[in-house]
């Protein structure tokens, strides 16, 4: 765009005439008027204000109109006057123009005035022109053909025309860039090119063509000077968000708003229309422009030292743009020739300097994105490790919760099934498997899901000493998988050792279809919570088999006396508050001392690790069996009373008499006695129950042995 611009004004410079006069114009003033030059250069010169009308005499001689000429008229660019109106004597009298009420013959886009002279004029002639204008400047009548004028005037409107297309264009490219990136910056930067236009459009003598908006007139030449303050304000606002001033240099950003608020109080000054200080703002507001550019050149080049982009283009830029806007007030006061590049350069300056601040806003897009992106991989990069935490603490709690309450040969599988189920969801995978070999005594193969099993079994199978290798390494690999048959590869399948003490080994098996492999970050995740595992698989392990030394008898592998007492107080509540029966069975070896004195203490060891494995295996489940000191063993038996409770203490009697046990070639006969006693009602503990059931013992002992006697019948 900036490129179109730049051509389109170097066209413009090099077609449009340079607005001379065909005819020599001389120009006399009447009364208190001025007129400076010569012909074909006169420029009249108006003071503003609230001065009297200026009126000036023009002389020139018109020779006579061909066919195929065009009629001769008066134009001069379209200063911010009033009212121009031309007259010859009392015979004729031209239509009144002015800058704030455009006339209805002038066209959309008016460039100058045009005042068509009568055909039949020819030789000299003598034009009187009056002029009213609030502010001061200068017109430059030029006597030309009328259709050099249209030319000029078509020019004009076409560089007009590409000024406020270029702006308005601008403006929606910011609004819609600022819908999509819903960045500040870009309002900004819409409400700067609307400001510019409606500046431009007004400056031009447009504005006042558009229903609605000529009421913008009453202000007249004060409403165009308020308009220039707030545009530098505006420009220096923009530039200043542009090039990050409030971060660089918090200082100058202080200074530089205090100047735009100045701006801002002598825009409302002038609004205000105050006569005395007519004279004083407009080379106050011409001053502040040209301050407001050269700030703008300041920052810019300070952007450009900080690398900030298109800063440079458009410090020139800005440059010349100033440079521009003097020129300009320089003709309005008749210092310098009037040229179209004078007149609409600026202008072209301010939308080629738009436009590059545009792509360099657009730039900031780019930027934007990266910042986003950066923060959405940052805030992927969190939730993958808040998830990834997750997974391992809510994997530790179920290890912790699940794993204590379960036998201790159940303990592994149950830990390695919970490691896939909490695996899987975090690391996608067509299927998971585990195997070991030794650890805690035990070979498994877990699969996931489970209808992948034999397949998974056959493979592990045939691979087994493959997995032992890569599994000692110690290191996670991937390799390739390929179709049976041909070396296409169909998935990727990853190994992940399990740390497990020598000789046992394992390995985690992964494996997911196509070639993309598995990530670092998906493999160590993967190790971490298989380490977690097989630290709470070994806590829990060494925890049930310290309960379990704790609670059992390590010579009978039965309950010990403690963990009896304790079972025992806790059904005997439980059956006083249900109001059931508990029945309580002593058995004790017969003659068990003559065993030791006979085959040594070795040899009754193994009678009673024989026997308690005999009496374990004959009670059904849901009964408590222990060792409750020596050779005396108990067992409890809730929901059983008295007649059910003496029947299975006679399977008790008659299985361990019908045990064949052989000690160093000698066949050793043992037999057992047994009390029975059931919990009466009222009682909630086990101490009469016990007591009654040892009685019932030391009967049985005295009846001859290998008896049952059932208390209280015995002895009541």
């Amino acid at each position: 765009m900036a490129l179109l611009l730049c051509l389109f004004a170097a066209a413009v410079a090099g077609a449009v005439p340079r607005m001379e006069s065909e005819v020599g114009v001389s120009i006399q003033p009447v009364g208190a008027a001025s007129a400076s030059g010569g012909a074909g250069l006169g420029q009249v010169q108006v003071p503003g204000g609230r001065t009297p009308a200026t009126s000036v005499l023009l002389e020139f001689t018109l020779p006579a109109t061909g066919e195929d000429e065009s009629r001769w008229v008066i134009w001069m660019p379209r200063d911010p006057v009033d009212s121009i109106v031309l007259t010859r004597g009392e015979d004729w009298r031209s239509q009144p123009l002015g800058f704030y009420r455009p006339g209805t013959t002038e066209g959309l886009l008016p460039g100058g005035y045009l005042f068509p002279l009568p055909s039949a004029w020819e030789g000299a002639i003598q034009v009187e022109m009056h002029i009213e204008s609030g502010v001061r400047g200068s017109m430059s009548p030029r006597l030309i053909r009328e259709s050099e004028a249209m030319r000029i005037e078509q020019y004009g409107a076409a560089t007009a025309a590409m000024v406020y297309a270029s702006l308005f264009t601008l403006a929606l490219l910011a609004l819609a860039l600022f819908s999509a990136a819903r960045d500040r910056m870009f309002l900004a930067f819409f409400a700067f090119s609307l400001l510019a236009l409606l500046t431009l459009a007004t400056i031009n003598g447009h504005l006042y063509q558009l229903p609605g908006l000529g009421r913008f007139a009453l202000w007249g030449g004060m409403g165009l000077l308020a308009l220039a303050f707030l545009f530098g304000a505006a420009w220096l606002q923009m530039l200043m968000l542009y090039v990050g001033l409030a971060a660089s240099l918090p200082p100058a950003k202080r200074a530089i708003d205090g100047y735009c608020i100045a701006m801002v109080v002598g825009a409302a000054v002038c609004l205000l229309d105050i006569a005395a200080l007519g004279p004083w703002m407009q080379p106050f507001a011409t001053a502040a422009w040209v301050v407001a550019a050269l700030l703008g050149v300041v920052m810019l080049v300070d952007a450009g030292r900080r690398r900030v982009p298109m800063a440079w283009p458009l410090a020139v830029l800005c440059l010349l743009t100033g440079i521009g806007g003097l020129l300009m007030e320089l003709a309005a006061r008749g210092q310098v020739a009037d040229l179209v590049l004078i007149r609409y350069g600026y202008q072209i300056g301010i939308v080629v300097s738009a436009a590059i601040l545009a792509v360099g806003l657009i730039g900031r897009i780019s930027e934007y994105r990266y910042q986003r992106d950066r923060e959405l991989l940052a805030r992927t990069d969190t939730e993958r490790r808040m998830q990834r935490e997750a997974s391992r603490s809510n994997l530790n709690a179920e290890l912790q919760t699940q794993l204590r309450s379960l036998p201790v040969e159940d303990v592994e599988w149950s830990a390695f099934r919970l490691l896939l189920d909490h695996l899987m969801p975090i690391v996608p995978t067509e299927s998971a498997s585990i195997v070991v070999r030794g650890y805690h005594g035990q070979d498994l193969l877990v699969v996931e899901p489970v209808s992948a099993r034999q397949v998974t079994e056959l493979q592990v199978e045939r691979r087994m000493l493959t997995l032992k290798r890569q599994c000692a390494n110690g290191i996670p690999l991937q390799q390739p998988v390929t179709s049976e048959g041909s070396q296409s590869v169909v998935g990727t399948e990853a190994i992940v050792p399990l740390q497990i003490r020598l000789p046992a080994w394992g390995g985690l098996v992964l494996r997911r279809a196509g070639a993309d492999g598995f990530t670092t970050e998906e493999l160590s995740l993967a190790s971490e919570l298989a380490k977690l595992t097989l630290l709470q698989v070994d806590q829990a392990v060494a925890a049930i088999n310290l309960r379990r030394s704790a609670e059992v008898d390590a010579l009978t592998g039965s309950f010990n006396r403690r963990t009896i007492d304790q079972w025992l107080s806790r059904a005997f509540a439980e059956a006083e508050r249900d109001l059931q029966p508990v029945s309580v069975l002593f058995i004790d070896l017969d003659h068990f001392k003559s065993v030791n004195d006979r085959f040594g203490h070795a040899c009754g060891d193994f009678c009673l690790r024989n026997v308690a494995s005999t009496l374990r295996a004959a009670l059904p489940e849901g009964d408590l069996f222990g060792r409750y000191g020596g050779e005396e063993f108990i067992a409890v038996l809730p929901g059983r009373a008295g007649a059910a409770a003496r029947m299975l203490a006679e399977q008790l009697r008659t299985a361990v008499e019908n045990m064949q046990l052989d000690w160093s070639g000698q066949a050793l006969q043992l037999t057992v006695s047994v009390g029975v006693a059931t919990r009466r009602d009222g009682e909630s503990t086990p101490a009469a129950t016990l007591e009654r059931a040892d009685k019932a013992l030391y009967a049985a002992k005295r009846n001859g042995r290998n008896c049952v006697q059932v208390a209280p019948a015995v002895f009541s």
